[in-house]
């Protein structure tokens, strides 16, 4: 398990449901693709309430004071048949990072300051689920990733790697720069932007805009999926990997996340008195019971997930993708 390294600390966090839902993007309805879901256990189609997540009262995920919940797609391998059938998901890492500053004239990004905590009630959306190409100038592009995992090597590409991988990790860097004032928008981007200045100006950090002058905790997901059942992947091919919402580029694969810390205090103060792993780390065990140290597992649904028809759960192969979306 990931613990804390220098600026950082991960939420481990295990698998919590696949279903057809996005509270997000499709409140009360079914989403137009199956998402798999880590974090809290109130995840629901109904989450309109910005303290929804705090009525979860377990989380998949190791850091127990986190109720916040983590979504992207769920992927598919789609035969030589033409079927589909769900890839395995392992589980997530959900790295929370001190990278972004606050907007200043001088546009200098002061290190041994901390960027602020998530405000109650935040979510946001990284990616775009339309997307089918690269473009590298392109800020929100470069901050979609995977890394091919192998056991002699990984490497790291955009879009889906066209060679064999034990484990694909899906990787999407949010935005940590904020209005300071709204805790969503109408397309759940624009109250948040990427870094700007002089320090990186790109995705990973540095100083934030006049625009969104607020630097955030940078939150970046890595999902997990057994993909050691198939070969080399050509998005051109019969057999192929695409993600639910039929993407068989990778381009569009996307992250949602619902803030839900129960402690924000705690949160904001994590960076400050994380010196490593364990007890150096309090975050990693606030919460907890002392005689059992945090660890992701399961948390059953306060809501029971609602399924229109087969998402292949059960490893059977499907003709067509839940919700009917055609491959692109």
């Amino acid at each position: 398990l990931a613990h804390a390294a220098g600026d950082a600390f991960v939420v481990n966090c295990a698998p919590l449901t696949t279903q057809r839902s996005d509270p997000i993007v499709s409140p009360g309805v079914a989403s137009g693709h199956v998402h798999t879901v880590v974090g809290g256990n109130a995840f629901s189609r109904n989450m309109s309430s910005p303290e929804a997540p705090l009525q979860s009262n377990a989380t998949t995920c190791d850091k127990k004071l986190d109720h916040s919940i983590y979504w992207i797609p769920q992927l598919y391998h789609q035969g030589e048949d033409g079927k589909f059938q769900l890839v395995h998901f392992n589980g997530a890492a959900i790295y929370y990072l001190n990278r972004a500053c606050n907007y200043t004239e001088d546009l200098y990004c002061d290190k041994s300051k901390f960027a602020a905590a998530f405000p109650p009630g935040m979510r946001m959306i990284a990616g775009d689920t339309t997307r089918r190409t690269q473009n590298d100038s392109d800020i929100t592009n470069r901050a979609v990733s995977y890394m091919c995992m192998n056991d002699d090597e990984s490497h790291e590409v955009h879009g889906f790697p066209e060679t064999s991988c034990k484990t694909l990790r899906a990787q999407v860097f949010f935005p940590s720069c904020w209005d300071g004032v709204n805790i969503d928008s109408a397309n759940h981007k624009d109250h948040v932007s990427y870094p700007t200045g002089h320090y990186t100006g790109d995705f990973g950090g540095g100083v934030c805009p006049t625009t969104h002058p607020i630097g955030l905790i940078s939150l970046f997901f890595e999902f997990f999926f057994d993909t050691s059942a198939y070969g080399p992947n050509d998005p051109n091919a019969a057999s192929r990997l695409v993600w639910a919402n039929g993407d068989a580029t990778g381009f569009g694969l996307h992250g949602d996340f619902m803030m839900g810390w129960t402690d924000v205090n705690a949160l904001a103060h994590a960076h400050e008195t994380c010196n490593g792993p364990g007890d150096l780390c309090p975050i990693n065990v606030l919460g907890s019971s002392p005689s059992e140290p945090p660890q992701p597992g399961p948390a059953p649904l306060l809501v029971p997930a609602v399924y229109e028809e087969n998402v292949g759960l059960d490893g059977s192969k499907l003709d067509k993708l839940p919700g009917n979306n055609p491959v692109t």
